[in-house]
């Protein structure tokens, strides 16, 4: 069992450095009900998305989610935050936790966006640490930016790029915090739907494509669906919103890994 624990450190380090690391999973059970498909949302769990959506709210809003990936032990996802609305803008902060007393993974993120025009801007600075056990602590800095502009209100695209200064945990050995890149579109025919199509590339690897659907019906239940070209995975996901509340739940199917779990809630506190 020893041996075993500190093998599966190593494992869990060298799984997160050859694929888009944890930091950057998907956050809320929203965003996973839609694949992901996520650059051009707006609203509280923006600002962990693409920092730009968050210019929407209208209140001070918080929230927390959690997952679980493939019933396994270790796959934990948590994040929690608030978002305001200032005088000069809107501000975020939330923390993001992955992983277990052997392997884990935390950033927490201050992010500002304002409008000019049709066009949302929004960026992020964040603090990210990467802790293996027996391995010790290794930490940087990084800082994302992404735009959202409604070309008709039918219409929506965004862009973001994450980690635009290249941040290195061990720049000796290139052990480099992925840097990635989406451009999305959103249809939004009717007010109650939402058809999203995104593309990420993280600037060493393939693109990944991503869609998703949200369809929102007598005015407090959501229903949501989703598929990613990586591997081929589905998502589907449910919600329901009252006063000041909303749940989301998403389920996740990968067809080798098996399905995963996230629930999110999230709040508005108070009304401007």
């Amino acid at each position: 069992m020893k041996s075993f624990n500190l093998i599966l450190p190593i494992l869990f380090f060298a799984i997160f450095q050859s694929h888009a690391q944890s930091i950057y999973a998907p956050v809320s059970s929203r965003v996973i009900g839609m694949g992901d498909a996520s650059v051009t949302m707006e609203g509280y769990w923006a600002s962990f998305q693409n920092t730009a959506g968050i210019t929407t709210s209208e209140s001070l809003d918080a929230g927390a989610t959690y997952e679980n990936r493939f019933g396994m032990p270790g796959m934990d996802f948590m994040a929690a935050g608030f978002t305001a609305k200032l005088p000069f803008g809107h501000a975020a902060l939330n923390v993001f936790r992955f992983g277990d007393d052997i392997y884990n993974e935390h950033k927490v993120s201050l992010g500002y966006a304002t409008e000019l025009g049709i066009i949302k801007l929004g960026g992020r600075l964040n603090y990210i640490q990467y802790q293996v056990l027996d391995f010790g602590t290794q930490e940087t800095y990084s800082i994302d930016f992404g735009g959202i502009a409604s070309i008709t209100p039918q219409l929506v695209v965004g862009a973001q790029a994450l980690n635009i200064t290249q941040s290195s945990l061990n720049v000796e050995v290139e052990q480099r915090v992925p840097t990635l890149l989406k451009l999305g579109v959103s249809y939004r025919p009717r007010d109650y739907f939402m058809l999203n199509g995104e593309i990420e590339k993280d600037i060493v690897k393939p693109a990944l494509v991503k869609l998703g659907a949200e369809y929102n019906f007598l005015d407090k239940f959501y229903l949501r669906t989703g598929v990613n070209s990586n591997s081929f995975q589905s998502f589907y996901g449910l919600g329901f919103k009252y006063l000041s509340f909303q749940w989301d739940y998403a389920l996740g199917n990968h067809a080798e890994m098996g399905f995963s779990h996230s629930l999110s809630m999230h709040y508005k506190l108070r009304k401007k």
